[in-house]
């Protein structure tokens, strides 16, 4: 099944989210995001090439390190990718992955980067609302309400680097214990959900801004510029 014959239902959602690390090679976009909406924080253009080819560069155009230990300086990758294990639906989406995160070494800055490139922790333990066809930067989109519920597990949580912002995702990290958490980490106040776009070709998180609430929350912005291409 081709992407423009995806229809957009809760389950074909989730398995979008899940699917990233099978559905593009190389990528290249435009970033922005912030701690808080109306604060631009981080503006850059990205090249990537899994697994491992990582190369940023800033609005002024100066290129930034690459923040993979060992990568070559060209920002290439070192090595050819080949995406784990998975069982696929009948419309190509990912039905279930034998590794819940994939090691294709495209970190940059921190792990809400790498969550936004392979969005599998928005899978499960979220509600998803609204669901909506969309279009961002002119490619396909599916957005949604989504709303983090306990047993959320982000890639990183603690309320570090998880896409959603949230309770759930700052017990996540002690979900074993809940007694654990800090005082001062208790009372915290959140978005109550978060507008949510995916690329339905790549599966990246193209939107995600905070909605609603009484406390500010991290946001982001991609715009796909190409897929698949060849970098020189």
């Amino acid at each position: 099944m081709t992407t423009s014959e995806l229809s957009a239902t809760t389950d074909a959602f989730r398995a979008l989210a899940r699917s990233s690390p099978w559905r593009w090679r190389t990528l290249h976009l435009r970033h922005r995001s912030g701690s808080r909406p109306g604060e631009l924080q981080v503006e850059v253009e990205a090249w990537l090439t899994r697994p491992d080819g990582v190369r940023v560069a800033g609005a002024d155009g100066r290129l930034l390190r690459p923040g993979v230990e060992g990568q070559r300086a060209d920002g290439r990758a070192t090595r050819p990718w080949v995406p784990p294990p998975a069982e696929l639906r009948a419309d190509g989406l990912v039905d279930r992955r034998a590794d819940a995160y994939a090691d294709d070494g495209l970190f940059w800055s921190s792990y809400h980067w790498v969550a936004m490139l392979d969005p599998v922790e928005l899978s499960h333990h979220v509600r998803v609302e609204e669901l909506r066809e969309d279009e961002v930067a002119g490619r396909r989109a599916w957005r949604a309400r989504l709303v983090a519920e306990e047993g959320y597990e982000p890639r990183c949580g603690g309320n570090c680097c998880e896409l959603i912002y949230s309770q759930a995702g700052l017990h996540a990290d002690f979900s074993d214990d809940l007694s654990r958490l800090p005082e001062a980490w208790r009372g915290r106040r959140y978005p109550d959900a978060y507008d949510t776009a995916l690329d339905v070709g790549t599966g990246v998180v193209v939107r995600l801004h905070p909605l609603g609430g009484e406390a500010d929350g991290p946001w982001l912005e991609n715009d796909i510029l190409e897929v698949d291409a060849s970098f020189g």
